[in-house]
């Protein structure tokens, strides 16, 4: 069985139950792993595993999306000497357009992130226990419109650490991501191609998707055509998921994430 409990996510219903903070963290079990995707910008996602019972003492793999703010600010908090995976280009300093106005990178540097943890940089897809892995640098296929990043010398950030991870089932696999700056659908593409499985059972996580437009459009032709279930969390904007579930009603099964809730796959 896989298990998946939503640690901080944007899009939080429950907030008479749970703090969060604009950011996404997710506490996995699979196989004998138990694994923290992403963790947010700050210590919240820690006391909101707390509240729901969650010993993160006993985490062993800390995978990381990408090294934006509010997927891993919240390393700062957590001290486990625990294995730590993720794209070299995790630490880039990055900003919010070419005026600087809005630091995006983490704070934590490659260095700090070597002294903290047992630390695998990677491109390439990256085997965690029998069932899982990272997808590592994703392969593009769709197109990414990415113009509002750029780095510490100027350049546009074509973020090419945004990642994910996959966890294979007997029902078909399981795609997690964090913010899908690479594109949802290549980050899924990837999945099947790492696991060698075209049979998705779940899609969750953020869809960077800003509004109703070609690009959502895709994504749900795309999700209908290739996935069971969609559980949209984070980055995803209101309209955008309400959207996914008028269109995609009786075709699939789409649901909105919220802090605290647990998933059985």
């Amino acid at each position: 069985m896989v298990k998946i409990v939503i640690l901080n996510d944007t899009r939080n219903s429950n907030k008479d139950k749970f703090a969060n903070d604009d950011g996404f963290s997710a506490y996995i079990e699979t196989g004998n792993n138990k694994i923290l995707f992403d963790v947010g910008p700050s210590e919240k996602f820690m006391k909101n595993a707390e509240k729901l019972g969650i010993n993160l003492n006993k985490v062993d793999t800390i995978v990381l999306s990408h090294g934006h703010y509010d997927h891993g600010d919240g390393l700062q908090y957590f001290n486990n000497k625990v294995e730590f995976i993720a794209h070299p280009n995790c630490t880039l300093k990055r900003w919010w357009r070419d005026d600087h106005s809005h630091y995006s990178g983490m704070q934590l540097t490659k260095e700090e992130l070597k002294n903290k943890y047992m630390v695998h940089f990677t491109k390439e897809p990256y085997r965690i226990n029998q069932y899982t892995y990272y997808l590592g640098e994703v392969t593009r296929k769709y197109p990414v419109n990415l113009t509002k990043w750029v780095l510490e010398d100027g350049q546009n950030d074509d973020i090419l650490d945004d990642s994910g991870m996959v966890i294979h089932t007997e029902n078909g696999i399981i795609v997690i991501a964090g913010c899908s700056h690479s594109g949802i659908c290549n980050i899924v593409e990837q999945a099947k191609m790492v696991t060698n499985n075209n049979k998705v059972l779940a899609v969750i996580g953020g869809f960077h998707l800003r509004e109703i437009n070609e690009d959502t459009n895709r994504v749900i032709n795309y999700m209908k055509d290739n996935v069971k279930e969609v559980i949209l969390a984070h980055c995803t904007k209101e309209e955008v998921c309400n959207k996914f579930i008028n269109d995609l009603q009786g075709s699939i099964k789409v649901s909105v994430t919220e802090v605290g809730k647990e998933y059985n796959f």
